[in-house]
């Protein structure tokens, strides 16, 4: 059986001392399409290599919106922009908004965020959206925009997920799901059809277990979570999103 992990940063440095041996387990447990999110120049250098090395695994880069510095100018952005032109990504991400935590850099995030959706315009790529606490101007601004791709670790309304759907997005979820408190994702999860649907860790991140590294291969929990949750088969579950994954790079 095949699976996806949407979204996980390989390139991390928690991952720096047994990353090949990941990779292997990865592969071993049938892990064959990635997005591996690289939000630092660290990140796309110890990474780059594997899109090349194993079929299926994609590139994704970007300045986060958690990174942006109040004395941060679009000369950051232009020197990023020329980096991308040498590395040619496979996706532009992640870049969103992000109000939860970075509220003080509000202006300096939209701004950034403009400027990776014209890049994708430019370089003709799909986007991976970070948006937390900002679903309105993450909307308004990607309306402006003919871009497509995936909103990240999606933990939104089931309202908000048929709004993105209708629009053409794909919806990814982590392991939000597996949390028992976890409503709002849960009955996102019910609302968004199969053909719109991606799974993810975001690696090392959003460990449902507190205390332990969230690896790539813990997705499978997280499928098993949402087969039951839309009443489908593991095997059905994963068949589709492999062919969202397969269709979001072919387009």
């Amino acid at each position: 059986m095949n699976y996806i992990d949407a979204h996980c940063h390989l390139g991390n440095r928690q991952f720096s001392d047994d990353r090949e041996e990941m990779i292997k387990d990865m592969l071993d447990v049938g892990l064959n399409r990635v997005i591996l999110i690289c939000c630092s120049e660290h990140d796309y250098r110890r990474v780059s290599d594997l899109r090349n090395r194993i079929l299926g695994f994609k590139l994704a880069c970007a300045i986060h919106p958690q990174a942006l510095r109040t004395t941060d100018t679009l000369e950051r952005f232009d020197q990023f922009a020329e980096q991308m032109k040498q590395i040619r990504p496979d996706m532009i991400g992640e870049t969103g908004l992000d109000y939860a935590s970075h509220k003080h850099t509000k202006e300096l995030q939209k701004l950034f965020f403009e400027k990776h959706l014209e890049l994708a315009c430019d370089m003709n790529l799909p986007v991976n959206i970070h948006s937390r606490k900002a679903v309105l101007d993450t909307q308004l601004i990607l309306k402006k925009y003919p871009v497509k791709g995936v909103l990240h670790s999606f933990s939104g309304s089931p309202e908000t997920a048929r709004e993105y759907v209708k629009a053409g997005w794909m919806i990814s979820f982590g392991a939000s799901v597996l949390f028992p408190n976890a409503r709002h994702p849960m009955e996102a999860v019910r609302v968004v059809p199969l053909d719109h649907l991606m799974i993810e860790t975001d690696a090392p991140y959003q460990s449902p277990v507190i205390g332990k590294r969230h690896d790539p291969t813990d997705v499978i929990a997280i499928y098993r979570k949402i087969a039951e949750l839309k009443g489908i088969s593991l095997e059905e579950l994963s068949r589709t999103t492999c062919e969202n994954f397969d269709r979001l790079f072919r387009e």
